[in-house]
């Protein structure tokens, strides 16, 4: 496979039509479970009317429909959400969504780059009468927008994606200079480079106030997660939001690729903090969503600096987590892992080419881990395992868990049982409509209930 195209085939688009049993079930790819004859066997199936995620359609008010593409319409709920932030609207999400086609990165892609620059044009124009207020609302949506479209996109040979990283970025900051937020650029030191940020200094802080320290996991921006770093900026605490390896403009600026022992890329940004005026260094705090959710504890495990770690959701195994998805849709392939390499690049290869949403994560995470091939990118993932160093942490954790998480469905649960120290588990229901990954759609409450438990906390 080659990871760095961004084109589909038209033999690929027809193959990509596969059942949703097939996708999801793995039936056809191993008759009679003859392993060995995985390159030879081939699978009939019917086309579908979408393109599925990682689950089975529901009649759930979160299964949109909108592009045709289980993980692309969760991926735009995501966006949706922002509005609450003030960094999307919901008409300009939906419009997108309407001329994206399912299951191609470079349509998502190229229609999220169409409305980032449609709205960076009318920002333009209302800077240009003067209208500072609306321009800088509006360049905040642009930005955002700009983010989504290298969110579910993987072609490093397309300039635009490195110029669409760009963008987001000095767009993000116009908007803040605009408007008068705080958020102050830095660059953190890092192995001799440097980790790109934002120092948020809060007007309502104490002389001697928390700061929190915040990334994101896989695939979203610590800009776009307004709701954590805007909740804190009003409620007196300080915040440091962070691009670690693997992330964002780290990645895509810099080439940094995910590390197992995130406590070196966490143990820089707290160096930065704890000599921050106004910051007390006994109350710094670390949040991780999504993926960051298995980071986070594992930096908690070894800087004893870190006074408090949120973890949304929590995550004991990213390993098993990952390992368990494919051993679902494909049925005894990760016994070939270690045995037979060869014979499990060919099954994970097979699955990707007959379904979008797998061939998107597998050329997605070959690429922010610098990984060669479906084997060597497992291999590495077996690395991010928190239960051999779970012992090591001793600062209290908060976990915040959705009842319909399906990233890492029972890991939030596995780290509760599985930490010694101070810990909770904040559940988010259906009955609340907050029960997706990091409580996608529902971030109002997810922000309300996170910095309640805060103020009573640290």
């Amino acid at each position: 496979m080659d990871s760095s195209s961004g084109e589909i085939s038209a033999d690929r688009k027809a193959s990509a039509r596969v059942s949703r049993r097939l996708a999801l079930g793995g039936a056809g790819l191993f008759l009679g479970g003859a392993l060995a004859a995985l390159g030879t066997q081939r699978a009939v199936a019917q086309p579908p009317k979408e393109v599925p995620g990682i689950k089975p359609r529901s009649e759930a008010w979160y299964d949109l429909r909108f592009t045709g593409d289980g993980l692309m319409d969760n991926q735009l709920l995501w966006y949706l959400g922002h509005a609450t932030s003030g960094m999307s609207d919901i008409g300009e999400c939906l419009e997108t969504a309407k001329r994206i086609q399912a299951g191609e990165e470079k349509s998502w892609f190229d229609e999220w780059l169409k409305t980032a620059e449609r709205v960076h044009k009318v920002a333009d124009t209302a800077h240009g009468k003067g209208h500072t207020l609306s321009a800088g609302e509006t360049y905040a949506r642009a930005a955002n927008y700009y983010r989504a479209a290298t969110l579910h996109y993987t072609d490093r040979s397309d300039p635009r994606l490195l110029e669409a990283t760009r963008r987001a970025t000095a767009t993000f900051e116009k908007s803040n200079s605009l408007l008068g937020y705080p958020a102050q650029p830095i660059e953190i030191p890092y192995e001799g480079t440097s980790l790109p940020g934002y120092f948020i200094r809060s007007p309502y802080a104490k002389p001697s106030a928390p700061i929190l320290l915040l990334h994101q996991g896989l695939h979203a921006w610590p800009e776009e997660t307004k709701w954590v770093y805007d909740g804190a900026y009003k409620r007196g605490y300080h915040a440091l939001i962070f691009h670690g390896p693997g992330q964002g403009r780290a990645l895509r600026e810099k080439g940094l690729a995910f590390r197992p022992d995130w406590e070196r890329a966490v143990s820089p940004v707290v160096d930065v903090a704890e000599r921050l005026a106004g910051v007390d260094p006994k109350r710094i705090l670390l949040m991780g969503l999504s993926f960051g959710g298995a980071l986070a504890p594992r930096a908690a495990a070894f800087d004893s600096r870190i006074a408090l770690c949120i973890a949304n959701p929590g995550v004991l195994s990213w390993w098993e987590a990952m390992s368990s998805h494919f051993e679902r849709f494909v049925p005894g392939v990760m016994s070939l892992l270690n045995s037979k390499p060869e014979l499990f690049d060919q099954a994970i290869h097979r699955l990707a080419s007959g379904w979008p949403t797998a061939e998107y994560w597998l050329r997605d995470v070959l690429w922010k881990h610098g990984a060669r091939s479906p084997s060597h990118v497992f291999q590495l993932l077996s690395e991010f395992n928190n239960e051999p160093i779970i012992d090591r942490i001793t600062c209290p954790v908060l976990i915040m868990e959705g009842t319909a998480e399906d990233a890492t469905p029972g890991q939030s649960q596995k780290l509760y049982d599985a930490l010694k120290g101070p810990k909770h588990l904040m559940m988010f229901t259906e009955e609340e409509a907050a029960p997706l990954h990091c409580q996608a759609g529902a971030i109002a409450l997810a922000s309300q209930r996170l910095f309640d438990w805060l103020d009573e906390n640290v």
